[in-house]
């Protein structure tokens, strides 16, 4: 058994949830237990020594079958996982959520683009003309200038963000709101797909449907991921609202497409620069500036940044 299998184990086996499955994989570091090592001991003894309910601990083997489908279908497609506390996981992730960093990742691409300069990019599904022409023109500015373009990879802002960095000849990553098995190439983007121009990431079990929960979830991670934030257009709720308050609460660079007079889709956009955030343009025929993105990207690297970004 691989140490990949025995995580999916403890992910499909019923009451092992994201928090559950993190903590877990904490205790295990810290007696130094491999998991493969974990689900060869009694169920008694992972109660006892690892922090587990009963019924949860002897529940695991119940998950073999559907385990080893899951492992068969990621290797045919070439997906590899990244355990939270291992070497390859990303550090810029931890740094910025702590202890409610997603506990194993599913990507498939280039893995290096987890090491560069990172901006993240969300907005409405239903953004402006003018909001997505921005966020296309950005994301292509910044990808050009070797910055990975993060973004969720839904309609609107995402997918303009993410064409923006593609068609500049730049990188990008797509976050999924789904589980990776579900991942297809979209046609905006496929035309302009590489081995190496992208990389496609997913927190979610790998067969798991989209819900509204998953992708506000899924913007957390978007957040964690990136050095900064760019917010196009938002409304008041919604998935953008909440990586933008996400930005906020870890104190992480946050701009802000100054709203102008773009209705309802940029009501959050005031509220968000009203409570900080920086303002990426004056006025909304301006050129967008990137030059203060750049200088944030190249200093702010999340091990050693200043925690004091908002006054």
């Amino acid at each position: 058994m691989t140490e990949d299998l025995a995580i999916l184990y403890l992910m499909r086996s019923p009451g092992i949830g994201p928090r559950t499955l993190c903590r877990l994989l904490g205790h295990l570091r810290a007696a130094n237990v491999t998991a493969v090592e974990f689900l060869r001991l009694p169920a008694g003894d992972r109660a006892e020594d690892f922090d587990l309910k009963p019924e949860i601990a002897a529940s695991i083997e119940s998950s073999n079958s559907e385990a080893e489908l899951l492992y068969a279908a990621l290797e045919a497609h070439a997906v590899r996982m990244l355990v939270i506390g291992a070497d390859d996981y990303p550090k810029r992730l931890n740094a910025v959520l702590g202890d409610t960093a997603p506990p194993v990742l599913f990507v498939r691409g280039n893995l290096e683009l987890l090491e560069v300069s990172a901006a993240g990019f969300c907005g409405s599904r239903k953004a402006s003309a003018k909001g997505l022409e921005i966020a296309a023109e950005t994301a292509g500015l910044l990808a050009r200038r070797g910055v990975n373009i993060v973004s969720g990879y839904a309609g609107g802002v995402d997918l303009a963000a993410h064409t923006g960095a593609l068609s500049s000849g730049g990188a990008t990553t797509f976050v999924l709101a789904t589980g990776i098995l579900h991942y297809t190439q979209k046609s905006a983007v496929a035309g302009y797909l590489s081995d190496d121009n992208h990389l496609v990431i997913s927190e979610f079990s790998p067969r798991l449907g989209w819900s509204a929960h998953n992708a506000m979830q899924r913007n957390h991670t978007i957040v964690g991921l990136t050095d900064l934030m760019v917010l196009v257009e938002s409304g008041m709720t919604g998935g953008t609202f909440e990586a933008g308050k996400v930005a906020l609460r870890h104190q992480h660079p946050l701009y802000v497409v100054a709203p102008g007079a773009r209705g309802d889709t940029a009501a959050g956009n005031v509220y968000f620069l009203e409570r900080g955030a920086r303002p990426l343009m004056v006025e909304a025929d301006d050129p967008v500036a990137v030059d203060e993105l750049i200088t944030v990207l190249d200093e702010g690297q999340i091990e050693t940044r200043q925690t004091n970004l908002f006054p």
